[in-house]
């Protein structure tokens, strides 16, 4: 195999992205594309020189595709990829990889018996900061993991949600901010302290007329015991996003930009808090900024999952991997609406007894 052949299904928003990502790329080759709009696919298809639908399953069945991408809202996630693993496609789906871990269970089943790759469009695995954030953890630089935050404060008017009506009902986007927008730094989140077990969460829709939040509060645990607060919303003005990993070393402080703060205390707090003369004293600590350049982005994403499909390995963020932020959300949304823990995995039958509640007008109030 040469170029990866790949099709384009969703071209509004961030499908051009993927486009362009894909003819920048020297392992990839973009042979189709497809949007439910007539006008909007055969114009893309016209820029582009490409082959162009309207129906996403004519597409996937060409038999000169290996790929494709997947970019449309998200309750289309789980049968779009499903239909086109039938069809002995690779499959690259935007996030989230699903509304619910039951439909992701199936994406990632399918792929796997069919032996096909799934991987999920999470860019922020792609930030040189957040890798060298990862690689300081995964050193030990910041010892036993203790305790991280999380604070997402975006903004968003209800044009936004008027323009893309999707996005304001459970039965279409799944959840609200938690599902949209935080689910990339929850994927950090996991990249970061591993696996989730247990959450207790809070939504509520604030100022937006819509039925999913615009607010979410949660508290989770870890399989290392690392403990973690989320804090998360749609109407914050100015708005900023700041994630802070503590351990017995240091701490790292991201703003999930390009500088990481990083913090080294001398000597680590356990072995301060043990042998310690003075009951108020504290270890020392050193502080240095860090910046990053570089970039990363789609074009990385694209070029890693055109590799993976080249010379059979797994892609950056798999469907396996991709899953974890997608149980955070399950788990806090349910935890909201039942009022109690919740452990992680989700248990699928409850949930989804809840969301078809949701689909079926349960209000949060």
């Amino acid at each position: 195999m040469e170029r990866v052949k790949f099709g384009v299904i969703g071209l509004k928003g961030i499908g051009m992205t993927h486009i362009e990502a894909i003819r920048k790329c020297e392992s990839a080759e973009l042979v189709a594309v497809c949007d439910i709009v007539e006008e909007l696919a055969k114009n893309v298809g016209g820029k582009y020189g490409v082959r162009w639908f309207t129906d996403y399953r004519e597409m996937t069945a060409l038999k000169d595709l290996d790929a494709v991408c997947i970019c449309t809202p998200h309750f289309l996630h789980h049968p779009m990829t499903l239909d086109a693993l039938d069809e002995d496609k690779h499959v690259l789906v935007e996030k989230p990889m699903a509304i619910t871990v039951r439909e992701a269970d199936e994406m990632i089943k399918k792929a796997k018996v069919r032996g096909l790759k799934l991987g999920v469009a999470f860019t922020y695995r792609t930030s040189p900061a957040l890798r060298n954030a990862k690689s300081m953890i995964e050193k030990g630089e910041l010892g036993k993991l203790l305790r991280a935050t999380l604070e997402v404060a975006n903004y968003r008017t209800q044009l936004y949600y008027e323009e893309s009506p999707w996005r304001k009902n459970w039965k279409t986007s799944g959840a609200g901010v938690l599902i949209n927008q935080t689910i990339h730094h929850l994927d950090v989140m996991y990249w970061f302290l591993g696996k989730p077990k247990r959450a207790a969460g809070f939504i509520d829709t604030k100022l937006h007329d819509i039925e999913v939040e615009d607010l979410a509060s949660a508290a989770l645990i870890f399989e290392n015991n690392c403990h973690a607060t989320v804090q998360v919303s749609l109407v914050d003005s100015p708005q900023f996003e700041r994630m802070v990993v503590s351990g017995t070393r240091g701490k790292i402080i991201s703003d999930f930009g390009s500088q990481l703060k990083v913090g080294v205390s001398e000597p680590d707090v356990e072995t301060h808090i043990r042998t310690s003369k003075e009951p108020w004293s504290r270890p020392s600590t050193s502080w240095r900024e860090v910046t990053v350049q570089g970039s990363g982005g789609h074009s990385e994403i694209i070029r890693d999952f055109a590799e993976a499909v080249k010379y059979g390995r797994e892609p950056l963020v798999s469907g396996e991997d991709g899953i974890w932020s997608l149980e955070m959300v399950n788990a806090i949304v349910l935890s909201n609406f039942t009022g109690k823990v919740v452990d992680i995995p989700v248990d699928r039958e409850i949930y989804d007894r809840l969301m078809d509640k949701l689909k079926s007008g349960l209000k949060l109030i």
